[in-house]
């Protein structure tokens, strides 16, 4: 890939997903998709993108690597592998259109809930992890968007900023990597996208930085308000941007 293909704004655009990555854990995709499709292929775009993430949740994994939960997230991952399938299958059949609209209403619904003040506790954390790795799944088969129920679920239950990251970005590591192995195997990591993704690891990791050092100055209260509002972001979206399809 020629480096005129990818711009400035492609580098900028990086910057500032790692620096959203960096600061909540999650949404590196969110931001960044919309961009790079319009600089270079999609099918080019998605595979650099979810490069990309990898090695920001990396990143910012080892810097809260200390706050995570396995033992939540095993049960969150396992669910999600399963249910990727009946995802992927469901798209075949529906158009993504409507699981998009009825997906952005549900998660923009329960976010703006939550920021008014309005959770709903889970006791049974452990059990409740399965249903909620499996919807995170089921979505990222169908529609590629698996953070936002876990980022839900997660602020429901009050997690702390630091345990919010941590688990966030193990859970998006577990499922970037599944994804790049299916990539590998689909001959979809061709050189144009690794070229793109090297020459766009240098922003997205300065970015994510940054990210991190504001983390690391916000409360629990202010980080929770942010990452609903991210939710309330993709989840609108998505829904506005279904709906536009399917009025058309």
């Amino acid at each position: 890939m020629d480096f005129s293909v990818v711009t400035i704004s492609g580098m900028l655009i990086a910057a500032a997903a790692g620096f959203v990555q960096g600061l909540t854990g999650f949404g590196f995709a969110l931001l960044a998709m919309p961009v790079l499709a319009r600089l270079i292929p999609v099918k080019q775009a998605v595979p650099v993108i979810v490069l990309l993430s990898l090695a920001a949740n990396v990143v910012v994994f080892i810097s809260c690597r200390k706050s995570a939960s396995f033992k939540a997230i095993w049960r969150l991952a396992v669910s999600a592998l399963i249910a990727v399938p009946p995802g992927t299958f469901v798209l075949v059949y529906v158009a993504p259109e409507y699981i998009k609209l009825a997906a952005g209403i549900v998660v923009t619904a329960a976010a703006i809930l939550m920021l008014t003040g309005k959770t709903f506790p889970v006791r049974n954390e452990k059990t409740a992890c399965f249903p909620v790795g499996f919807v995170s799944g089921f979505l990222n088969g169908s529609i590629s968007m698996s953070g936002p129920p876990v980022a839900l679920f997660l602020s429901n239950q009050n997690s702390d900023r630091n345990s919010f990251r941590a688990n966030m970005v193990l859970y998006g590591i577990f499922l970037n990597i599944v994804t790049v192995g299916s990539f590998t195997a689909g001959n979809l990591l061709t050189k144009p996208v690794l070229t793109a993704a090297v020459l766009l690891l240098p922003f997205m990791a300065a970015g994510a930085g940054i990210g991190m050092l504001a983390a690391g100055k916000l409360n629990n209260a202010v980080f929770k308000r942010i990452a609903l509002a991210l939710i309330i972001v993709s989840g609108s979206s998505t829904a506005f941007s279904a709906l536009l399809t399917i009025l058309q």
